[in-house]
C-alpha cells in the first residue's frame, strides 16, 4: 500500500448506535455542545463523524468516549423548533478515530435549562482560543468497500430474514404474517444486491455495538455478509428455541 491514509479532524457526534454509511436518520439536538457542532458544520459546510458510545463506557471529564469506528456524515434539512435543532443525518465515508481531541470544558448537568452556546464558550475562549463544546477526532478515512455479494448467497439472507421477521411477529405480537409476502417485500426493498442494501440491512440486523463495529471496520462486502448471516442464524436458533418451550408449555 504506497497511498498514506486521509487523516482528518472531525467534530464527533456521539450516540449509544452509530450510523451507517449511506443510511440516514432523523436528529433532534437540544444541547449546547451540538448545537455549536451544527453551527460549525453549517457555517464551514462540512461533516461531522456519528459514532457509537465506547463499548467499555469509558468517559474523559465526564464526556463518553467513542468506539472506534465511525461514519463522516452530512447534516440536512436543518430546522429550528423552539430550543431545539432538528436535522436528518447522513451516513457516508467511514472512519477509524486515530486520537481523541477533548471538549474544552468538563461535562455538566445542567438540568432542564441549558446555558447559551456564548455563555459557555465565555469559560474558556481566553485560556483555550481553539476550544470547542464538544469533543474532536483526528480520524482515518477507509476506502470504499471491496468486492460484492453474490445474488444467491443475498437471497438466503433475505430468505433468513424472512422467517425471523414472521416468527417475532407471532410470537410476540399474536400476528401471523405470510412467509412469502414478508419475503417479497424484503426482495422489493433489499434485492437486487447494492452496497447501499448491505449497509441497510446492518441497520435492520445488527443489534449489538460489537457487531456494527465490525461491519463498519471491514474491508470487503464479504467481511459483512458474514456477520449478517452470523447475527440472523444466532437470533433464529435462539427464536426456535422459544418456540419450542413455548410449545411444551402448552402441551
Amino acid at each position: 500500500m504506497g497511498c498514506m491514509a486521509e487523516v482528518v479532524t472531525v467534530p464527533l457526534f456521539v450516540l449509544p448506535m452509530g450510523i451507517f454509511s449511506m443510511c440516514q436518520e432523523p436528529l433532534r439536538v437540544f444541547e449546547p455542545r451540538y448545537k455549536q457542532m451544527l453551527d460549525d458544520c453549517v457555517l464551514n459546510n462540512s461533516q461531522f463523524g456519528y459514532i457509537a458510545a465506547n463499548i467499555d463506557g469509558e468517559s474523559e471529564s465526564g464526556w463518553t468516549l467513542p468506539a472506534e469506528y465511525g461514519v463522516l456524515t452530512s447534516a440536512e434539512n436543518l430546522q429550528e423548533q423552539g430550543t431545539n435543532l432538528m436535522f436528518t443525518a447522513y451516513g457516508e465515508k467511514r472512519f477509524r478515530v486515530v486520537n481523541v481531541i477533548p471538549a474544552a470544558l468538563p461535562a455538566e448537568d445542567f438540568g432542564d435549562v441549558f446555558p447559551s452556546v456564548d455563555e459557555l464558550v465565555e469559560r474558556y475562549i481566553e485560556e483555550n482560543p481553539e476550544g470547542k463544546l464538544y469533543i474532536r477526532a483526528e480520524v482515518e478515512i477507509l476506502p470504499p468497500l471491496d468486492g460484492v455479494i453474490d445474488d444467491d448467497d443475498w437471497i438466503d439472507v433475505l430468505e433468513m430474514w424472512a422467517w425471523q421477521i414472521v416468527e417475532m411477529s407471532s410470537m410476540f405480537r399474536n400476528e401471523e404474517l405470510s412467509n412469502s409476502e414478508v419475503f417479497s417485500v424484503l426482495k422489493s426493498e433489499f434485492s437486487p444486491y447494492s452496497e447501499y442494501s448491505l449497509w441497510f440491512a446492518c441497520h435492520s440486523l445488527l443489534d449489538s455495538t460489537e457487531d456494527r463495529q465490525a461491519a463498519l471496520a471491514s474491508t470487503t462486502a464479504n467481511d459483512i455478509m458474514d456477520l449478517l448471516k452470523m447475527s440472523v442464524v444466532e437470533k433464529n436458533t435462539q427464536l426456535k428455541a422459544v418456540r419450542s418451550v413455548m410449545e411444551n408449555d402448552s402441551d
